[in-house]
């Protein structure tokens, strides 16, 4: 029978079945301290399900009448026996009598959504540590969503990290008592963690669900009252991007998998930059803190939420949990929260993931355009608003870069992941927060810093494989194409292994960086002699032709302010070919650096022409080129970039020219079609899906391509960014799809799912017929 406990109504002698955090809150809420309602499903029926159990394979074939034998230092054995013990506790079904229980209880519940959550009994001594990796669940209010929520939390008991973690701290599984707590959730406006001190309470908090706080994701705003004074001594203003809400999903009714209805957000402007809690609500708290410190009940730290005020059967400040006192040597509440981390302190700051890889290196603050000398340790750091051109030898020494501002397209984005260093982006107040010279852990790929405090166990630059063992893996054929986006030749040591068709971007204002580094652009355009420029441009073109001869190198021409960096009497917008016709010199020395390129016999030249806004500046720009000579080559193509959405428009105008193809920039496309900047975070987020408006444009553009006989290819960060658009593009018939280095091998794998499934389909009708 299944035994239920309903938080108003647990009794002293029932502490030990519904476990320690549900017996504390269902003491504070007889007191009269706002909680929130809910109930227990006791240990007793854990025990009960157990017998139920029929699957001789799994762990738990004789339990609980038999200890648990297992190696923990045999990690693939614990692995296994982990595995074959969850899919016997989800696969054995509720008795229909339990059901109808929880049914009647949930319906009990004010709220649309659950939370459950596990508590055990602490008959065993059992640390805060092992308890925290029981990680809540939510689910929506449906008595087979709470199933299988419950399930969840059973297993986790039996995960190999809690096997693990429970031999080493000499903790019987088989003895443990476990209640399973379900209690209402709903969206709430801010979330806090406070502790308590003999003279202070302590108060972190973020806006939105609490989940951004026990994973780490943000930096908490942070304010210190005196207990003598009840005035707030100290407040810090923390670094918070993202938050958590609930969301109405169409979730699986997989019975093997529970989707959470927790969604990510990116937290707006005004919210990062102001404090989430305002006197009104902190004058509300320190009552209750107060309140709480005099009680019998010894606490070193607890949960509390603030309701949005629709929620009327809700207490607008609700506790959610309340840690009782620990001793000195016990971790810090906030050190070992529900969900583990990779490192052994808690991240301090978290950004957008802008170059994929781990590593471990010096704070190197830069707070001008002028970069200091580069760094005697070349495990530096780089912290920086956003990287200039002065900066370029810098980076090329760093071990990771650090930036306040830009995105996933931003040029230290993706100068970073061509250079292979792990970069995170976005990160606000990053040269406030942090300082020169502390030891810190970057991850690139998920967007989160962290302290190092353990010089001994330092992080080495960890990077995917290299590109010879990538050829040898993607070894099998693929009919679209797929290129590289480059711009420096130190990157064609990696890309010239690579399983790929060419250099599909040769984008030339970060090739130019590197030539005028470390003088600015204007300074290198002013100081130097033209046949010297041309020289250099055309030394740089040459070692990307000789490397993939004959493979094709689609060279886009400056997309910049060039007539502004030449002249500077000039005003107007230079912005891509409008800046040619306002002053071609730059784009004339491009011409003449890539004909001498064409003269010494590579032919497998292209020329693209950036950020094309009329049929007026392709016109001027096509019969430049043609005064180059560089149309008298037969296979030399003149290619446009397709960035602003009227070109779709236009399209065959610009083939009736003389366009013999396009490549699809998404990074400007993007924005300019819905209306935001270029580096707008939310345009960053990769866990968001493809926009369907910009996917019915790519479309339009690929079919058009099609009709009008010139080739398409599509070269900017979406293809990387929404990996199950790639299918799309392939069904839609793409001719070649160009991503940076470190995106290779998911695209190579995504063109080969894609084409499979295309001649799969296509046998499947022919057989039909």
């Amino acid at each position: 029978m299944i035994t239920l406990y309903w938080l108003s109504q647990i009794e002293s002698a029932d502490r030990l079945w519904v476990g320690e955090k549900a017996w504390i809150l269902s003491q504070l809420k007889k007191k009269g301290y706002p909680v929130f309602p809910g109930f227990v499903i006791g240990s007793e029926t854990w025990g009960e399900f157990l017998g139920r159990l029929d699957d001789s394979t799994s762990l738990l074939a004789d339990f609980p009448t038999s200890s648990l034998y297992f190696d923990v230092d045999n990690f693939r054995s614990l692995q296994l026996a982990a595995q074959q013990s969850r899919q016997a506790i989800v696969h054995t079904y509720f008795p229909d009598q339990w059901r109808k229980i929880i049914a009647q209880a949930v319906e009990q519940l004010p709220s649309n959504f659950l939370i459950v959550q596990g508590s055990l009994g602490n008959s065993l001594g059992i640390k805060q540590e092992f308890a925290n990796l029981i990680v809540p669940q939510v689910c929506k209010k449906l008595p087979q969503d709470l199933e299988l929520a419950i399930k969840q939390i059973w297993c986790q008991l039996l995960s190999a990290q809690s096997l693990f973690y429970g031999q080493r701290m000499d903790i019987s599984i088989e003895k443990l008592n476990l209640g399973v707590l379900v209690q209402p959730l709903t969206n709430v406006i801010v979330s806090s963690i406070v502790t308590v001190s003999p003279k202070t309470f302590e108060i972190q908090a973020t806006w939105g669900l609490p989940q951004s706080l026990w994973g780490g994701e943000v930096l908490p705003d942070r304010f210190v009252f005196d207990r003598t004074t009840s005035l707030v001594i100290d407040r810090e203003l923390g670094n918070k991007t993202r938050a958590y809400r609930l969301e109405n999903k169409d979730v699986s009714r997989d019975v093997n998998y529970l989707e959470s209805p927790l969604g990510a957000y990116v937290l707006s402007s005004p919210q990062q930059e102001q404090y989430c809690l305002d006197e009104s609500i902190l004058s509300q708290i320190y009552p209750l803190l107060e309140d709480l410190s005099q009680d019998e009940l010894s606490w070193s730290s607890l949960e509390w939420t603030w309701l949005e005020s629709e929620h009327s059967q809700l207490p607008t400040l609700a506790i959610t949990e309340i840690i009782p006192g620990v001793s000195s040597s016990q971790v810090h509440p906030l050190s070992f929260r529900k969900q583990p981390i990779i490192v052994e302190n808690q991240p301090l700051l978290r950004g957008i993931g802008a170059a994929p890889g781990r590593t471990q290196g010096l704070i190197q603050i830069i707070t001008g355009e002028i970069a200091p000398s580069p760094p005697s340790s070349q495990k530096s750091v780089i912290v920086t608003k956003e990287i200039h051109p002065s900066q370029l030898p810098l980076l090329k020494q760093a071990v990771g870069v650090i930036t306040e501002q830009g995105g996933m397209t931003s040029h230290a984005a993706i100068l970073a992941r061509e250079l292979n260093i792990p970069a995170v982006v976005g990160v606000s107040r990053a040269t406030k927060l942090l300082k020169t010279g502390d030891s810190i852990i970057l991850d690139g790929r998920s967007g989160t810093i962290y302290y190092h405090t353990s010089p001994q166990n330092d992080i080495s630059l960890t990077f995917s494989l290299n590109s010879r063992e990538m050829s040898s893996k993607l070894s099998y054929p693929i009919a679209t194409q797929l290129m590289v986006n480059v711009s420096q030749p130190s990157s064609l040591v990696k890309a010239i292994d690579l399983p790929i068709d060419g250099i599909g971007l040769v984008r030339s204002e970060l090739m130019l960086l590197n030539l005028c580094s470390p003088k600015s652009l204007e300074q290198w355009l002013h100081e130097s002699e033209p046949t010297q420029i041309v020289e250099q441009i055309c030394e740089c073109i040459r070692e990307f032709t000789t490397s993939f001869t004959p493979r094709p190198v689609f060279y886009r021409s400056f997309d910049g302010q060039s007539c502004q960096g030449i002249n500077a009497t000039v005003r107007g917008d230079c912005r891509g070919t409008a800046s040619y016709l306002l002053n071609p010199t730059l784009f004339d020395w491009e011409l003449r650096a890539l004909a001498q390129v064409q003269a010494q016999g590579f032919h497998n030249l292209r020329l693209i022409l950036p950020f094309v806004r009329s049929v007026a500046e392709f016109r001027f720009c096509r019969h430049r080129v043609e005064q180059a000579g560089l149309m008298e080559s037969k296979t030399f193509e003149l290619w446009i970039m397709a960035e602003v959405p009227s070109v779709l428009f236009e399209l065959e105008e610009y083939v009736n020219t003389g366009v013999q193809g396009i490549a699809i920039g998404t990074n400007d496309l993007v924005p300019l079609l819905f209306g935001v900047e270029r580096d707008n975070p939310e345009f960053s987020d990769t866990a968001q899906p493809c926009p369907i408006v910009l996917k019915k444009v790519l479309k339009q553009f690929i079919k058009k391509s099609h009709q009008l006989g010139i080739s398409c290819s599509l070269c900017g960060q979406a293809a990387s960014q929404y990996p199950d658009l790639v299918e799309d593009l392939v069904q839609w018939g793409i001719t070649n799809i160009s991503v940076e280095t470190e995106a290779v091998e998911r695209t190579y794998q995504a063109i080969a799912r894609a084409e499979k499934k295309l001649l799969l389909e296509f046998i499947r009708q022919q057989r039909k017929n």
